[in-house]
């Protein structure tokens, strides 16, 4: 028997009733039901890799990877302060460095099984990309001259 989380059949009826076509959804049958719809989005000329992640927990994620494997050694230490003051000034949104030295973007939806919103996901994105073609230019720009 295949395990889909209640999030993960909303979100997908979401989108087929709204005609959106451009996410690949992974259901990895795990224990917490966890589902990664995989997309692209288009901002200031850079194509990032986005992912809408679902599971059992009160919790989905949105992930923009804003650069691959970009801070590592000690660019970390050069511009954590800059992420912190981001992070703080942002609330919706929360820039990480993954172990592999990604930087990411996250936006964390709470939100129980019964009142799980697909629409506001989708508004979400939108804001996503609304943030990131004001800002993104801007916050690569710091990011490059500080691990330079």
């Amino acid at each position: 028997m295949e395990n889909i989380n209640v999030k993960t059949t909303k979100l997908k009826d979401f989108f087929a009733e709204n005609k959106i076509e451009c996410f690949q959804v992974e259901e990895r049958n795990d224990e917490n039901e966890t589902a990664v719809f995989r997309s692209l989005m288009q901002v200031k000329g850079q194509t990032l890799p986005f992912a809408v992640l679902l599971d059992k927990s009160v919790y989905a994620l949105l992930q923009v990877q804003l650069a691959p494997a970009l801070v590592k050694g000690e660019a970390f230490a050069k511009i954590a302060a800059f992420l912190n003051e981001m992070n703080n000034n942002y609330r919706v949104f929360k820039f990480i460095i993954t172990n592999e030295g990604d930087l990411l973007l996250n936006a964390c939806i709470v939100s129980k099984d019964d009142a799980f919103d697909p629409a506001l996901v989708n508004a979400i994105i939108a804001e996503t990309v609304k943030f990131l073609e004001g800002e993104y230019a801007s916050i690569m720009a710091k990011i490059w001259k500080e691990i330079e």
